[in-house]
């Protein structure tokens, strides 16, 4: 009787509880965290595949008789832009790569790509073609992909994710 007594006793305290509960908080505050950021991360490539995007459009945008081989001066502007996006970062099977499409009028365009980005070294995409398909006033329309990493304790909550970016300018 008097060892039941004991366990029952035992029993009502809560000696410990709030360690419990500080650990059980802890877990989830921390899988909290890692998640927001992951999320930043993402969010940060995706801003930065924009503005890559942007200068190799800008670059493209210069036109025909200055350009020579757009595919070339858009892979320079992105490896220049997009350092932080280098293919050693792969993620999934979705390198960082773009195509150019240029209108030569309202309704008829001639599209190149996708291209894989080359950062350092020859080698670079090529098309010398798409130069003379750049016409003064139309639209040259720059889209990036990359594939993005969304993982938190080794569990990919995204495994096919693509981060896509694209720019229209006028060809001047």
């Amino acid at each position: 009787m008097g060892m039941l007594r004991s366990a029952k006793a035992r029993a009502g305290r809560e000696e410990g509880q709030a360690l419990i509960e500080l650990a059980m908080s802890l877990s989830v505050l921390s899988l909290l965290l890692l998640g927001v950021i992951t999320f930043g991360t993402a969010l940060y490539d995706q801003l930065t595949l924009m503005n890559a995007s942007n200068n190799a459009a800008q670059v493209v945008m210069t036109g025909a008789g200055v350009i020579t081989d757009p595919c070339a001066s858009a892979n320079s502007a992105f490896a220049a832009s997009a350092s932080t996006l280098n293919n050693s970062k792969v993620y999934g099977s979705n390198p960082l790569s773009f195509s150019i499409t240029a209108y030569t009028s309202s309704t008829a365009s001639v599209t190149t790509g996708p291209d894989q980005v080359v950062f350092s070294g020859s080698g670079g995409p090529s098309c010398t073609s798409l130069a003379s398909s750049l016409t003064q006033g139309q639209q040259v329309v720059v889209t990036a992909t990359y594939g993005c990493y969304l993982t938190v304790f080794g569990y990919n909550f995204a495994p096919n994710c693509k981060l896509t970016a694209q720019t229209s300018e006028a060809v001047q």
